[in-house]
């Protein structure tokens, strides 16, 4: 589209999540080829191939207070306008307000489970984010738990996950490969994903 292509032109990527391969399947950007590498990075690499007059920047940071030494006052006041895609109810609380209190539009998105949300906000003329309350979170989303628990319910939800790892899945592997050691290695085989090595170019 242009956009970012210009000579004072720049798209700033944050995020602090490695790719996973669920996340494979809800978005264009990613390949087998980049699982376990940086989102933020691959993200950045790619549209960066696509359109090689794109001026990218890819921050391994998630904006929050407690990254405010870097998404100060002078990062908000040098953008135009931010899009934010995130997961979770609390980090789109934070960037509304950060958006209104420095007047940036902000087009906010993102999914939960089945639930979808878009909504383009234009501080002091449309409702912002935090003006309509927000059902409950029924979920978690997987790299939450797994990467920034921040919540008891996170901590909760991985210690059930580990649990269930050790005491539920490995049992039920070591029942079903004495049943049929056969069967258990042919599942085994298709059920495993596929270990390509990850390339990064710098750009």
């Amino acid at each position: 589209m242009g956009l970012g292509c210009g000579k004072d032109g720049n798209v700033r990527v944050t995020d602090n999540d490695n790719i996973e391969v669920s996340n494979l399947n809800r978005q264009f950007l990613f390949r087998q080829k980049h699982v376990g590498s940086a989102k933020s990075v691959s993200a950045c690499a790619v549209a960066h191939g696509m359109n090689p007059a794109l001026n990218v920047q890819a921050d391994q940071l998630f904006v929050a207070p407690s990254t405010e030494n870097v998404y100060n006052d002078e990062f908000w006041t040098g953008i135009d306008f931010v899009v934010n895609a995130v997961d979770n109810v609390k980090a789109r609380q934070y960037v509304d307000d950060r958006c209104v209190w420095f007047q940036k539009p902000l087009l906010e998105s993102g999914t939960l489970g089945t639930k979808a949300n878009s909504q383009m906000i234009v501080p002091h003329k449309t409702l912002t984010y935090n003006d309509i309350q927000d059902p409950p979170e029924e979920s978690i989303p997987m790299c939450t738990m797994r990467n920034f628990p921040s919540q008891i319910e996170h901590c909760i939800e991985w210690g059930r996950d580990k649990f269930n790892g050790v005491f539920v899945d490995a049992p039920t592997d070591a029942v079903t490969f004495l049943e049929d050691h056969a069967k258990w290695m042919t599942e085994m085989k298709k059920n495993r994903p596929l270990e390509i090595p990850v390339v990064l170019k710098k750009i």
